[in-house]
């Protein structure tokens, strides 16, 4: 059960969540969840069939229908419980010969259960921000939700059979003055609507005849992670996952994006303006976004301008698109040099790893400011993109002069930073150099032949030779290097966007057969070890989250590039 099930558009998913995971302070079990930014209280309901008492639970899934199995062996004669999801805002759960269990998490918010009458219940949880109602459609519900003064804690609801050994049960996200639905179509029709649902997506996303298993559930991930426009969330919009991590930071979207624009330009484009609706006065995007906050304590790498160069050339952006896009760019641009060159020396800096989105990086063990080459590659090329869109909507002496700010910056940058014939990490205001073991500097090839012969030479020989290429693709710090680890985040582990700029920048570079090649070794990654969030470097072994929308986009942008490349 590593991938949440649920559904595009929706903020509800389930979720089996492990003992082992530090971030979820509750016990092991599959759960009925929130996705919106809601800390601890995202765990509405842990799902049981009292047969088994949630510790052990078969599950089997396609897009539409989870099937639920108590023990651990599928077995009609031992019950089964049908999961959907058949609208944004709801759940339904069908059974045959077993019951249902629903348990509230108890928790200090106040949390309450009252009848509606027929049958049906109101939930109401503070904590989740959150009131739903549980209506039985067969069999009957059985509630234990004694009250306490001013709510109920903590809260059990049941599921039990009808003479036919059935049942069938809905839960809606229900607001103050809010209907909820009274008759529901058939559990099969509804399903049939789910599973049409994605398989449409999925057509538009490369799925046209056979899928592959893997490409399959890449389209699922990033189907599933999908939500409404709720709160600070103003679009259709793909989180980085529908498990931990569910909100969106200001570069996993870009790679999202680029997996979505040839099928459907306008959610890809969606995709973007997610983040730059929340640009602020001074031209900074913000860290991430979730639905009930902008987290502007630190900002993310311009790799925008690369991302949006490369769907000006799969021509995704109609006229509008570009022009919106040429605004935003340039204020994103303008803020690096006017408010992150505190030394005045015209090279932007990063004040936090955190801002590079490498969080961790070996560079940044030295306090910072740090000025930095992939930060001067992304504003060179980002420059370039803003020249490419001046042109395209007949801003002709504008576009010559992002070009000739390009050129000046590329000198200025590779001038201020090179150090033994390639740029490097620099401390802002002193200069000094910082020693450097991590693949950041490395994305300097994405400049290709604009870097000299020797530069690229150094780089690429080093890239070989000293321990970043492994049997299953690029890893973002050297194995040899002292700071290495296994399970270190940005100290070694795999990642799906830093391999897919690597891949660029080789490709860039003139070196098709080596970005093919740790292509090829990610795709086989991914098809061994799944969609995590990250891999072990060394042994392959998933990491961390293991459901995310960017990896998801990576696999399938790269199974794209290589096929089509000589």
């Amino acid at each position: 059960m590593d991938l949440p099930f649920s559904r595009r558009g929706s903020w509800l998913a389930i979720s089996w969540i492990k003992a082992s995971d530090p971030t979820r302070h509750v016990p092991e079990g599959l759960y009925l969840r929130t996705v919106r930014d809601r800390g601890d209280y995202q765990q509405l309901f842990r799902i049981d069939l009292p047969a088994n008492d949630g510790r052990e639970m078969r599950a089997e899934a396609s897009p539409s229908i989870m099937h639920l199995f108590p023990g651990e062996t599928k077995s009609e004669r031992s019950g089964v419980v049908d999961v959907c999801i058949p609208t944004t805002s709801s759940v339904r759960f069908r059974g045959r010969g077993t019951l249902l269990r629903l348990s509230s998490i108890p928790g200090p918010e106040l949390s309450y259960a009252i009848p509606r009458g027929e049958g049906s219940w109101i939930v109401n949880m503070l904590g989740a921000g959150l009131r739903l109602m549980l209506t039985p459609l067969r069999g009957k519900l059985h509630v234990d939700a004694p009250w306490q003064a001013q709510g109920s804690q903590p809260m059990r609801f049941e599921m039990h059979p009808d003479i036919a050994g059935e049942f069938d049960i809905v839960i809606e996200e229900f607001a103050q003055a809010l209907t909820p639905k009274r008759s529901h179509p058939p559990f099969e029709d509804e399903a049939a609507a789910v599973e049409a649902d994605f398989l449409a997506f999925a057509a538009r996303h490369g799925g046209e005849g056979p899928f592959s298993e893997t490409a399959d559930i890449a389209r699922y991930i990033l189907w599933s992670c999908i939500v409404n426009p709720e709160g600070a969330i103003t679009r259709p919009t793909v989180l980085a996952t529908k498990d931990r991590l569910t909100g969106i930071w200001s570069w996993d979207h870009c790679f999202t994006a680029l997996a979505l624009c040839p099928g459907d330009p306008a959610l890809a484009w969606n995709q973007i303006m997610t983040i730059f609706d929340h640009q602020d006065e001074f031209g900074a995007l913000p860290d991430a976004v979730f639905d009930r906050r902008v987290v502007q304590n630190f900002t993310k790498p311009p790799v925008h301008g690369w991302a949006i160069g490369r769907m000006l050339k799969l021509g995704c952006l109609d006229r509008a698109m570009k022009e919106e896009a040429y605004v935003h760019l340039a204020r994103w641009t303008d803020f690096w040099f006017s408010y992150r060159d505190y030394d005045g020396d015209g090279v932007p800096q990063y004040d936090h790893g955190n801002d590079s989105g490498w969080d961790n990086a070996s560079p940044f063990i030295f306090r910072p400011p740090l000025e930095a080459p992939d930060l001067a590659t992304f504003l060179i090329l980002q420059m370039d993109t803003l020249a490419v869109l001046a042109d395209e909507l007949e801003r002709s002496k504008e576009a010559i002069a992002w070009r000739e700010k390009s050129t000046a910056f590329l000198r200025l940058a590779t001038s201020h930073l090179t150090r033994r014939g390639r740029m490097g990490f620099v401390v802002s205001g002193t200069h000094e150099e910082i020693p450097n073991e991590s693949l950041l500097p490395y994305l300097q090839l994405l400049l290709g032949n604009r870097l000299t012969e020797s530069t690229r030479t150094s780089l690429l020989k080093s890239l070989e030779e000293e321990g970043y290429i492994t049997q299953w693709g690029i890893a973002t710090e050297s194995t040899l290097s002292r700071h290495y680890s296994s399970d270190g985040y940005w100290l070694g582990p795999i990642w799906a966007p830093s391999t897919f700029l690597m891949v660029d920048a080789l490709f860039r570079s003139g070196e098709n057969n080596l970005a093919k090649e740790i292509g090829s070794r990610f795709l086989d990654l991914v098809e061994t070890s799944g969609f995590a969030e990250n891999f072990d470097a060394i042994t392959g072994a998933p990491l961390r989250d293991r459901a995310f929308a960017w990896t998801a986009s990576t696999y399938l942008i790269l199974a794209r590039d290589i096929s089509a490349r000589p």
